[in-house]
Formats: structure tokens, C-alpha cells, sequence
């Protein structure tokens, strides 16, 4: 057999297994490239939001602060209406004892109707702690003013008020206060 007799043999096989070869790697590298698009496209989906995430996401970024707010705006009730700050800052010492507490229920009463609507932004458990820290302030100043004689003033109310409150081991508001402090810190 010839040289071109060989190359013409070799051919018949070459040529069709060259073929065979180039549509092998041409086809494979097609399905790699889709199978990667999938696999691009998949990660695109999972890390756009999707309507319920972003709805979600919205609300908590509109509603953090309003919390936050809510949450300041009880803590100073709080301070405010302490059996302390609440003699210190109202008190008027030549004021009937009697016309006092009424004074310094009447705050109470006023300050808590302006906050009423933050429990909206709390859950229920801190607003009823929030509620019973209120009416344990009431208690101590009805209870203080029970002790007095009818003509006592103002300054023997606080007095009664001061005594009755150093003797509780922690303060009703400071109970509220911390609540909502930790219920904050957990939702931050």
C-alpha cells in the first residue's frame, strides 16, 4: 500500500472521529454553560426578596422606630409618675394633704391617658406591667395618705410617700422600666 493509499485509510477514520469528537465537546460545553445560567438565574431568584420578605422588611424598618419611641415615651411616664419624682415635682407644702393626693393622682391619671396608645407597639405582657406599675403608685399614694390626719399637709403626704417607698425592695416603675428595656433589647 502507498503513502496516499495509507493517508486516504487513515482519513476514513480520522475525519469522521474528528467530527464525532468536535460535536461531542461542542454539545457538552453548551449544556455546561445552560446548566450554569440555571444555576446563576436560581441564585438571582433566591436572593431577590420576595414580595411577603420585603413587605416584612418594610414593616419592621417603619415599625422599629415607632417601638423604639413607644418604649422611651413609657420609660419617662415611668419616671414621671415614680412615687419620688412625682412628690418632688408637684409637691406644694402648705397644700392639704388631701388636695395633694388628688393632685398627684390626677397626674397620674393625665399621664397615663397620653400613653395609652403606645401599647399598641409593646407586647401585652409589658403594657399590663406597665398598667400594674401604675396602680401600684396609686396604691402607695392612697395608702400614704390613709396614715395622715385630716388636717395634714402636703408635705407630711410626701413624707408618708418617701417612707413607703424606701421600704419596697425595688420600685414598681423600675420593674415596668426594665421590662421594656429587655423586651426592646430582644427585639433589636
Amino acid at each position: 500500500m502507498s503513502n496516499t493509499e495509507l493517508v486516504i485509510e487513515f482519513s476514513k477514520f480520522l475525519v469522521p472521529s474528528l467530527l464525532g469528537f468536535g460535536a461531542f465537546y461542542y454539545f457538552t460545553n453548551r449544556w455546561v454553560e445552560v446548566q450554569n445560567q440555571k444555576i446563576k438565574l436560581a441564585s438571582l431568584k433566591q436572593a431577590q426578596p420576595t414580595p411577603t420578605t420585603l413587605v416584612e422588611s418594610t414593616n419592621a424598618k417603619t415599625f422599629l422606630p415607632l417601638q423604639i419611641d413607644a418604649v422611651q415615651r413609657l420609660v419617662l411616664f415611668l419616671e414621671r409618675i415614680s412615687p419620688t419624682n412625682l412628690v418632688i415635682r408637684l409637691v406644694n407644702p402648705g397644700m392639704p394633704a388631701k388636695a395633694f393626693q388628688q393632685k398627684l393622682l390626677e397626674n397620674i391619671r393625665s399621664e397615663f391617658e397620653h400613653n395609652l396608645a403606645q401599647q399598641v407597639y409593646i407586647s401585652s405582657e409589658a403594657w399590663q406591667i406597665v398598667k400594674n406599675s401604675k396602680e401600684e403608685v396609686v396604691k402607695i399614694i392612697n395608702m400614704s395618705a390613709t396614715q395622715l390626719e385630716p388636717t395634714a399637709l402636703a408635705a407630711d403626704l410626701g413624707q408618708n410617700i418617701f417612707e413607703i417607698a424606701a421600704q419596697l425592695k425595688q420600685q414598681p416603675t423600675e420593674i415596668a422600666i426594665e421590662t421594656l428595656k429587655r423586651e426592646l433589647r430582644d427585639k433589636i
